[in-house]
């Protein structure tokens, strides 16, 4: 409550209702007549002196409280008046904006946002509108707009320049002894390179090829070696032979493909033992022709392996 309306006497103007004549009875004081004429001419006089005195400080106090009301009054009209042109401005961005963002809707934006509303939301809103179902957008199939055909481009070349960073990281992890690949060189007619000292590029390249080794044997033994590790050895060889295609038609060629070869073998050594050991399994409950059979096959695989390892070593001597 603010100091004007704090006054008991100001207090009725805020009221509603208001009666300047009921105001003015509560305020002032009453005047009594009396009959007596001299001492009635006196206390009317009195009366009439209080009440002057009264009717002046209610009269101030109200013209005090008119002038403060008139001055907030001004202050609230000047405000809401540059308010109000304010208003209109910010109305008219919000006005523009609006239609800026409907327009975007409507037309830029609506073959994108053809592409995300679903199927099942057209159709429903179709059997709504009824005779408005051919002009909603999506009833008809509609062409992959252009930048969509350009993402997907885009990604498959990123998924293959992937897949050809990784296969030459692949290919720097497995290094050439420059000792064999020297020795891959030589006729039969040569020395013997039994006084070449081996480099520090020999060195890292037989550690490359042990871990190579080493890997695999793991993914044979892995699972208990059974089934599962053979085939997980498999694709790695086969992993290691598309790698070594890298470099066909040098001299390195030769080298890594028969560093290949080696691997294949403990795939195909471990191959064979799986296959006794089934049969074994096998021949306990079969009968005994069956066992003998079984027992012959690994003697020819092994002499199938020595002949390979022979024309293998033939091919060694001569150049690539």
């Amino acid at each position: 409550m603010s100091t004007s309306t704090a006054d008991p006497v100001l207090q009725p103007l805020s009221r509603s209702r208001f009666d300047a004549v009921d105001y003015l009875n509560d305020v002032l004081p009453t005047v009594t007549l009396s009959s007596q004429a001299q001492s009635g001419k006196i206390a009317r006089t009195g009366q009439l002196q209080t009440a002057s005195t009264d009717l002046q400080a209610s009269l101030s106090k109200i013209n005090a409280h008119n002038i403060r009301t008139s001055s907030d009054l001004t202050v609230l009209t000047d405000e809401i008046l540059r308010s109000g042109n304010r208003l209109a401005y910010e109305v008219e961005i919000l006005r523009g904006d609006v239609n800026s963002f409907y327009d975007l809707l409507t037309d830029t934006l609506k073959d994108d946002i053809r592409l995300f509303v679903r199927e099942e939301v057209l159709s429903s809103s179709a059997e709504k509108d009824g005779a408005d179902a051919e002009s909603l957008p999506g009833t008809q199939p509609q062409q992959e707009p252009a930048f969509i055909t350009q993402l997907r481009r885009l990604t498959q070349v990123k998924e293959r320049l992937e897949a050809v960073v990784n296969l030459f990281g692949e290919a720097m992890k497995w290094p050439v002894p420059p000792s064999e690949l020297g020795s891959s060189l030589i006729t039969v007619s040569a020395p013997e390179l039994g006084g070449i000292q081996t480099t520090d590029g020999d060195d890292k390249a037989r550690d490359a090829t042990k871990k190579i080794r080493v890997e695999i044997q793991d993914l044979l033994d892995s699972d208990g070696g059974g089934t599962a590790g053979l085939e997980a050895a498999s694709r790695r060889v086969e992993e290691y032979r598309q790698l070594a295609g890298l470099w066909k038609g040098t001299s390195e060629e030769k080298v890594r493909i028969r560093f290949v070869e080696g691997l294949q073998r403990l795939v195909d050594d471990r191959k064979r033992n799986l296959e006794a050991r089934g049969i074994s399994e096998r021949s306990r409950t079969g009968s005994p022709h069956r066992t003998a059979s079984a027992q012959g096959r690994p003697a020819r695989h092994d002499g199938g392996g020595l002949f390979r390892n022979l024309a293998r070593l033939k091919d060694d001597l001569y150049l690539d």
